[in-house]
């Protein structure tokens, strides 16, 4: 074996010495547009490996064998747009105690339109707080380090261009920032053992895998989209996925949060919240769980009830232990974020 290291990780100093010591205890593998392969290490920091240097690296190893699958079939899913360097980067310094602020801000600079959708759902998280942040280096101070790295990332999913002609990104983006706000309000109510801003960021993105359709195939995007306007045919978006026999957007968002390297406890969030939970008392809720019905009360809370699970939603109901009267109660309480997403 060599004897110096391949790679050693700048923040706890870990030596990386082959292949295999690359794949132990370590996450959120991902390429960015730059050809560079970024990972985080067993402390959570964020480390690169420059492009070239990694053909032992094969990102369908880990999927799920659903998700394999379905990567498989979908030639164009290997072109998924790459999150930018500099996306990448921010991250870095995000991590870094000793960056300036000005350093973090000229960073920034390079995509002004991701940075104001960063400070965009920042403020989106906090606004319950009565903060207002003003830059990244504000948000650092208000929001955790993990947290505002994944803001980030997702900040860069939002400014994708997609060619759909029917299929509304902006509506798309506008009930998932309000499924975030839910499900973190309903981790507090509940009290999840998780962080209010881990919850919001699951909930966010808990909807992706519609996104991973639009861009891989936007003309089934469409169709699914208008369908859900269609009064012949008004129904759920998982309904036309039954219909058409089309692949499940929880599996395509779970290749999506594989590839863009997302948390692990957000990508189970995104596979499993159409998942019919388990009525054990012994077991406890999970953030799957929590993100589903935060799903399903955010179409109600924007007047949508029509694209409502009815049977999973009374199902996460039961799970949750809220009856009907108090379901209508709860939801009331939470028609405020409607306003605040």
């Amino acid at each position: 074996m060599n004897a110096n290291p391949l790679k050693t990780c700048n923040t706890c100093g870990r030596k990386f010495m082959s292949p295999e010591d690359f794949l132990n205890n370590t996450s959120r593998w991902r390429v960015c547009e730059s050809g560079h392969l970024w990972f985080n290490c067993t402390c959570n920091s964020t480390n690169m490996i420059i492009k070239g240097k990694y053909d032992w690296y094969n990102p369908t190893k880990q999927l799920s064998g659903a998700a394999q699958s379905v990567f498989n079939q979908i030639p164009n899913m290997k072109d998924l747009p790459r999150i930018p360097s500099y996306v990448m980067e921010i991250q870095t310094l995000i991590q870094d105690e000793n960056t300036s602020a000005s350093r973090l801000a000229a960073v920034a600079k390079q995509d002004p339109l991701l940075a104001s959708q960063v400070l965009k759902i920042a403020n989106n998280l906090v606004s319950s707080r009565g903060t207002k942040i003003e830059s990244l280096a504000h948000a650092i101070s208000f929001i955790g380090i993990n947290a505002l790295k994944d803001i980030v990332l997702v900040a860069a999913l939002k400014t994708f261009k997609l060619d759909c002609k029917v299929f509304d990104a902006d509506h798309f983006w506008e009930h998932s920032f309000l499924v975030g706000r839910a499900a973190e309000f309903l981790g507090q109510r509940f009290k999840l053992d998780l962080l209010p801003d881990e919850i919001y960021i699951a909930g966010s993105v808990c909807n992706i895998g519609k996104i991973v359709l639009a861009m891989c195939l936007p003309e089934i995007a469409d169709r699914y989209a208008a369908e859900l306007n269609d009064l012949s045919k008004l129904g759920t978006w998982t309904a036309a996925e039954a219909r058409h026999g089309g692949f499940q957007h929880t599996v395509l968002g779970e290749i999506g949060a594989m590839f863009w390297g997302l948390p692990e406890h957000v990508t189970e969030a995104v596979a499993f919240h159409h998942k019919m939970p388990v009525m054990n008392d012994a077991v406890p809720l999970t953030l799957a769980e929590v993100v589903g019905l935060a799903n399903q009360i955010a179409h109600w809370i924007q007047l949508e009830p029509n694209q409502m699970d009815e049977k999973l939603y009374k199902a996460f109901c039961a799970r949750f232990k809220i009856s009907e009267q108090a379901a209508e109660k709860l939801v009331d309480e939470m028609m405020a974020l409607r306003s605040a997403a």
